[in-house]
């Protein structure tokens, strides 16, 4: 890890089906601050301003904070960015919880997801071993509920899902 991140990536492309893990900049999260900076500055590189937020050349990042994984009490934030359909700008949430820390463990600072799927579908992240799954059975079912089904189906009891 350099520092607090690991600097690799993953860049999900939904349309095509592909899963590439991409080396990032060190410098990037020096001038940024990791997280939500990053974050805004890859929209702001990677997405032109006339793109719908619908569209499938909209992002859907979710970042493990700067001090995520590491002994720093708190430090468990994931930032989930995008372009709002509402607002037409940048909106981000900020959540607590495993979800960062375990991306960190599996050896990524961000997943960047871009494209639409012709079908329904869940991303897999298991270490070094990430996967675009069916998740068609999954379709109508609440939260919970799903939740405990890819649990089952994965038999990981643990997931973070």
């Amino acid at each position: 890890m350099r520092f607090a991140e690991t600097g690799v990536n993953l860049e999900i492309d939904l349309s095509r089906g592909s899963i590439e893990k991409e080396g990032t900049d060190s410098r990037l999260t020096e001038l940024h601050l990791g997280g939500l900076g990053t974050n805004a500055k890859i929209l702001w590189d990677r997405v032109p301003p006339e793109v719908d937020p619908f569209s499938p050349d909209n992002l859907l990042i979710f970042s493990a904070g700067l001090l995520a994984g590491t002994p720093a009490t708190g430090a468990n934030r994931t930032i989930v960015s995008t372009f709002s359909p509402q607002t037409l700008l940048m909106a981000y949430s900020i959540m607590g919880g495993f979800w960062a820390p375990e991306l960190k463990f599996a050896g990524y600072d961000k997943v960047i997801i871009r494209g639409r799927s012709p079908n329904l579908v869940y991303l897999w992240i298991n270490n070094d071993k990430v996967e675009i799954r069916d998740a068609s059975h999954l379709k109508g079912k609440g939260c919970l509920e799903t939740e405990e089904l890819i649990k089952q189906e994965l038999k990981q009891p643990k997931a973070q899902v």
